[in-house]
């Protein structure tokens, strides 16, 4: 069903301050349709939990170092000092290496007390601390080696004269690239399919790098339960990324959900809608988004957000062409055939519980908020701050109208560039107060680019509205 008519004002464009849109006349529709999906399941994890079982994790790490004499190392010379640097350190790039592979199963305790998006870029950081840690063990292990047999036989042992010292240079260097594939500067210059093929090589270089540990390593070789502990730990990160990560891309092949309407809804933004029989049996809220997966690129995924509350008869997707993976989902006919991964997130109704709330969005974050109009109570009188660079860039804004008059909120819309706007700092605190008062009683969702986000961010803290009520999507890719 194509969208409804646009208000009857249209926004002005160039404005410094926002223009409240045109109130669109439409009965008070009660939301939490009878055929809405059922809802997804609590966190049941705390944070304490999790607290405790990293700091568990962590002492037992460093407890097998500090076992095997590796703080009295330090009194035996250089030798063995930098032997025990590069011991402590792989074996913590080894550790953090197997959180890493665990966060990339996307457990779903974890997932439903913080989110996806904050367990992506808790990856993220582990992978990074991961190369730090790599590189260090590496450096100290070459040094150690070298001031004892100098640099021919170092040379000699680590590219083959020890067993499985040259898989373990191989796996390392694998390691290092993926990592320096994951810092910003080299991520931006990559497309998300080509990093996500670089990314996967991790896997490589750590299985590549465990034989060496197990038979060399001066904490493993000679204890059986450090062995059994680190085969332990091994297992379970490849249990979990087994289940979560490629069980789940198996699970949503075998329930697959079929297109049943596609239209472009602006220029280069298309909107797809999702359906079949097997949409009864999943969980799923307005303001989660999900992983997509056509035939046509099956090794793919691409994460797209819900523009509509998710029924038992549809799942809509709103999507904005920036890549092969977005205009690929977007040009799906009627009657083709997705994989559905998730959906994921946790800035849903119950994030906001009885509060006002504030929306702060631009692009096409909009469409997390247009769902999640649609699932708020008459009477909690949202507020939408609508920022796009003109006009026709302002998707769904009609139907953002037709909930916001429902539920006695407004929609105000900020159009045009930044350099034409009276105001140039539309997201600050002062700014952000004349459009509402009582702001830091509410509650506020921010979704759009990285610079807006951290812009209104910024803004509602300076605006006295406390860090815990601020909810965002954290950038992960």
């Amino acid at each position: 069903m194509p969208p409804p008519p646009p208000g009857r004002h249209a926004p002005t464009a160039g404005s410094g301050v926002p223009t409240t849109s045109g109130t669109v006349e439409v009965p008070r529709a009660q939301p939490n349709e009878p055929n809405a999906l059922a809802r997804p399941r609590a966190a049941r994890t705390l944070d304490t939990d999790l607290a405790a079982i990293l700091t568990a994790y962590a002492t037992c790490v460093v407890g097998l170092w500090v076992r095997h004499g590796g703080l009295g190392a330090f009194r035996l010379g250089a030798i063995d000092a930098w032997a025990s640097i590069s011991r402590l350190s792989g074996l913590l790039a080894s550790a953090m290496a197997v959180v890493g592979v665990v966060l990339a199963g996307r457990p779903r305790p974890i997932e439903r007390m913080v989110g996806l998006d904050r367990i992506l870029v808790w990856h993220r950081i582990v992978g990074d601390l991961t190369g730090i840690l790599l590189a260090a063990h590496i450096a100290g292990g070459t040094v150690g080696w070298t001031v004892e047999a100098g640099w021919a036989d170092t040379f000699g042992d680590l590219t083959g004269d020890e067993p499985y010292m040259a898989l373990a240079v191989i796996g390392g260097a694998v390691v290092l690239v993926v990592a320096l594939s994951s810092l910003r500067a080299f991520r931006r210059r990559l497309s998300y399919e080509a990093w996500y093929v670089v990314h996967l090589a991790a896997y490589v270089g750590i299985g590549l790098s465990y034989g060496h540990q197990i038979v060399l390593g001066t904490d493993l070789a000679e204890d059986r339960l450090a062995r059994v502990f680190w085969a332990a730990i091994h297992l379970l990160a490849l249990a979990t990324v087994l289940w979560g990560r490629w069980g789940a891309a198996v699970r949503a092949w075998a329930r697959p959900l079929t297109v049943v309407e596609s239209f472009q809804q602006a220029p280069g933004v298309t909107t797809v809608t999702l359906g079949g029989p097997n949409l009864v049996q999943r969980s799923g809220a307005a303001g989660q988004f999900a992983f997509l997966r056509s035939r046509s690129r099956w090794w793919a995924s691409h994460p797209f957000s819900l523009s509509a509350m998710p029924t038992q008869d549809t799942m809509r997707f709103t999507i904005k062409h920036r890549g092969r993976g977005s205009t690929s989902a977007a040009g799906l006919a009627v009657g083709a055939r997705v994989a559905v991964e998730g959906p994921y997130g946790v800035t849903t109704r119950e994030a906001i519980g009885d509060r006002r709330p504030i929306f702060i969005v631009g692009g096409v974050g909009v469409t997390p908020v247009r769902a999640l109009m649609e699932d708020l109570p008459p009477g909690c009188q949202p507020l939408v701050l609508y920022r796009a660079r003109s006009p026709r860039d302002l998707i769904h804004l009609a139907e953002l109208q037709h909930h916001a008059a429902r539920c006695g909120g407004r929609v105000l819309t900020l159009v045009g560039p930044t350099v034409t706007l009276a105001d140039r700092d539309p997201f600050g605190a002062e700014r952000l107060r004349s459009y509402v008062p009582n702001l830091e009683r509410r509650v506020a969702v921010i979704c759009g680019p990285e610079r807006m986000v951290s812009a209104a961010r910024a803004g509602l803290l300076a605006a006295g509205m406390p860090r815990d009520r601020i909810h965002y999507e954290r950038v992960w890719w």
